[in-house]
């Protein structure tokens, strides 16, 4: 078999359990990789089978040519299925990062953040759960059970929303719309109270079945954060046309303020646009006072940071909320 565009090597060991969950226990796969391990195909073929044996001869279901490879790869591997576990025996947790109004002074929201104690790894990093969940096939479901997880929680909340982030593969499927809308009355949360996130680059991966999911989420009163504002491509008149409520200024514009002169003006710059087009703006990555006050000074709604508060579990949230 011959596979193209991967975009990570261990997306070929992925494929081989594909493979072998079809050809039974007994089988084995062998891996090469071009241009990596050769350029020619005979070789690749070669190195390939070699591999195979390889595998063989240790009773493994798959290998690559290159033996460091081969370890790397099975760690994901191995990763992808305490995933798989984790979610069918609610291993996950949700931290819920509070977000501070700031004119008002006083706390109004969170933002869900993925977290998994593993029980030999520790605490295993976000970016590294949703890489292994996008290998395997798993962003769908870690996806939902974030989403319904976060609303089971919110609804226990007095007044506060929650922003839940939605990666593009999540978002890009036609019935996201729908299963927002199921997780809303299953939970009792009011859709007022959610926020889906999504980044600014994902918006413009496919502009026209985003724009479709946007007006569906609209309709059923959920609101919508541009995630990682400045750091994509996004068109302005995609911008207007989409029923956005709510910029959010990534924090690499955040950390050198009020010193840095350029990410002031890229700050003001976002803040303005914001106030023009009718939109919130907040600002994350906040650890300082100097920043906050900067913020404050330029007009801008939200901000969440440790200067504001770690992410804490719901019910520690709750009892935020319930000490302001």
């Amino acid at each position: 078999m011959i596979q193209t565009d991967l975009d990570r090597f261990d997306e070929a060991a992925f494929l081989a359990h594909k493979l072998l969950d079809g050809l039974g226990p007994e089988a084995a796969v062998g891996i090469a990789l071009y241009p990596d391990d050769s350029r020619a195909p005979d070789d690749l073929a070669n190195l390939a089978g070699g591999a195979l044996d390889r595998a063989r001869e240790g009773g493994a279901a798959f290998a690559y040519h290159a033996r460091a490879v081969t370890v790397e790869a099975e760690d994901r591997v191995g990763l992808a299925r305490d995933l798989r576990a984790a979610l069918k025996t609610d291993a996950l947790r949700l931290g819920y990062q509070p977000k501070l109004d700031i004119a008002a002074g006083r706390i109004t929201g969170a933002e869900a953040l993925l977290r998994w104690e593993h029980p030999e790894r520790g605490r295993v990093a976000p970016d590294l759960i949703l890489g292994v969940a996008r290998e395997s096939e798993l962003i769908g479901p870690l996806g939902e059970w974030a989403l319904r997880q976060a609303c089971i929680d919110a609804a226990a909340w007095s007044e506060a929303s929650v922003a839940v982030n939605v990666e593009a593969e999540q978002f890009e499927a036609p019935a996201f719309a729908t299963t927002v809308a199921g997780v809303l009355e299953e939970t009792g949360l009011p859709s007022a109270r959610l926020e889906i996130e999504i980044t600014e680059s994902s918006l413009m991966r496919d502009p026209e079945q985003v724009a479709v999911t946007l007006i569906a989420l609209a309709a059923l009163g959920v609101s919508i954060t541009v995630d990682d504002f400045g750091t994509g491509y996004s068109s302005l008149a995609y911008l207007r046309g989409f029923p956005v409520d709510t910029l959010k200024i990534d924090r690499a514009f955040i950390e050198e303020l009020p010193g840095n002169a350029e990410d002031a003006a890229i700050v003001r710059a976002i803040v303005s646009l914001a106030a023009a087009l009718n939109l919130r703006v907040v600002a994350e990555g906040v650890s300082k006072q100097a920043q906050l006050d900067f913020l404050r000074a330029e007009g801008c709604d939200l901000a969440q940071g440790y200067l504001i508060g770690e992410a804490t579990a719901a019910a520690d949230f709750a009892a935020l909320l319930g000490g302001e």
